[in-house]
């Protein structure tokens, strides 16, 4: 639905696109403004548009190949458009400002220079973003839970959203991998989103998830779906829900999770180590997507020992307050990405209480991950991917 409804504004901005680009192209070159060179920009530009739409609609490489350059693209697209609409909106201040014959004299200059700068600024901010995608941060963060417990400490290594897809290739797993593996953890989480919705489009399934299984961990690896690990037609990063969509996770991922180690929690709770228990949401999707209605945070956290420490894993930080209210020490959660890419990261901190980072609210800790991988354009700006490393101390409580 979101794809149909943002579909008219995708095209009014590649019309814009184009145009303004066709513009800047003939201010430096008479060639460049003839049809000689029109034509085959319009076909070269038309096909870049029309990435994300052969994406949804094609198989096997063809599927890979334009679903790679569409994530190329839009955030390209992105760039482009900003920085061109900046530029416009310059001109037109000139304008209010009643310089117009500085326009009129110097206009083609003028824009020939504009446009450049923004095209080279969005290019080259483009590029790092695509290069900064493919490094992982290790991130640290200590937690007190006022609790008695067996244990004196307990190091978790978070991941959440790797998007496993085109995005993501063999070598960004195993740095992922080895980012996990240098924190030593007792305790390795998947807070969701592992895939990005199709599994076909994992690289080398079979070596992908020998790479997570060779993690060494004190107490295993454990996880819960996020919105995206389902199987549904997408369209530019949106999902479209027919009769005949699938809306639960393919078996072939519960099979992967199996073959790398991975225990899959869905609103279930285990006691580890006879000290903590470790609760596994299901996604706040799942009653939009098939009718499955999730356990609430009073019900999930019902018939635990209030005594002993409660971490829960919930792929979207949404019910922070409720799960505070219920007895949670701990909640571990993605989604959000940060933002991913500027301005990204500056709009999610208006809609979650907790969009990235570590709050305590009441005796409850909310730890948030910008998450190891990416989703839809592929690349990170003003954000990171990163591993969390969170030291767990118990003090007793007197």
């Amino acid at each position: 639905m979101g794809a149909v409804l943002l579909s008219p504004l995708y095209i009014l901005a590649n019309i814009y696109l184009a145009a303004r680009l066709l513009r800047w192209f003939s201010t430096l070159n008479s060639f460049l403004g003839s049809l000689w060179f029109i034509v085959p920009f319009f076909v070269c530009y038309a096909f870049l548009a029309l990435t994300p739409l052969l994406a949804a609609f094609t198989r096997g490489r063809v599927k890979a190949w334009t679903k790679r350059i569409s994530n190329y693209w839009l955030g390209i697209l992105m760039y482009l458009l900003i920085f061109l609409i900046l530029m416009d909106l310059s001109r037109m201040v000139i304008r209010l400002l009643q310089h117009r014959s500085v326009l009129a004299e110097y206009g083609t200059f003028y824009y020939r220079i504009a446009a450049g700068i923004a095209i080279c600024a969005a290019a080259i901010l483009s590029l790092y973003g695509i290069r900064h995608a493919a490094k992982i941060k290790k991130t640290h963060y200590d937690v007190t839970v006022q609790k008695d417990c067996s244990l004196p400490a307990l190091k978790i290594a978070l991941v959440a959203d790797l998007h496993l897809g085109y995005n993501v290739s063999l070598r960004h797993i195993q740095r992922v991998r080895n980012t996990i593996q240098s924190i030593h953890p007792d305790l390795i989480v998947y807070a969701g989103d592992i895939f990005d919705n199709e599994f076909e489009a994992v690289p080398h399934p079979k070596k992908a998830a020998a790479i997570l299984g060779s993690l060494k961990s004190t107490y295993g690896s454990f996880a819960c779906w996020g919105n995206h690990d389902i199987e549904e037609l997408i369209l530019a990063g949106f999902t479209f829900h027919s009769g005949n969509s699938k809306v639960s996770s393919d078996p072939r991922m519960n099979a992967f999770l199996k073959k790398a180690g991975i225990r899959l929690l869905e609103d279930e709770t285990v006691l580890i180590a006879d000290s903590f228990y470790l609760c596994g949401r299901l996604d706040a999707s799942c009653k939009e997507k098939s009718g499955t209605i999730r356990l609430t945070p009073s019900e999930i956290t019902a018939g635990l020992d209030p005594a002993r420490p409660v971490f829960i894993i919930d792929h979207q930080p949404s019910q922070l307050k409720e799960l505070s209210a219920a007895g949670a020490d701990l909640v571990l959660s993605g989604h959000t990405h940060d933002g991913q890419m500027f301005p990204g990261n500056v709009t999610t901190r208006i809609g979650w209480m907790n969009s990235c980072g570590k709050l305590v609210l009441g005796s409850m800790t909310s730890i948030v991950t910008s998450g190891a991988g990416i989703w839809g354009p592929a690349m990170r700006i003003g954000t990171d991917s990163e591993v969390v490393e969170i030291q767990v101390n118990f003090k007793k409580t007197v």
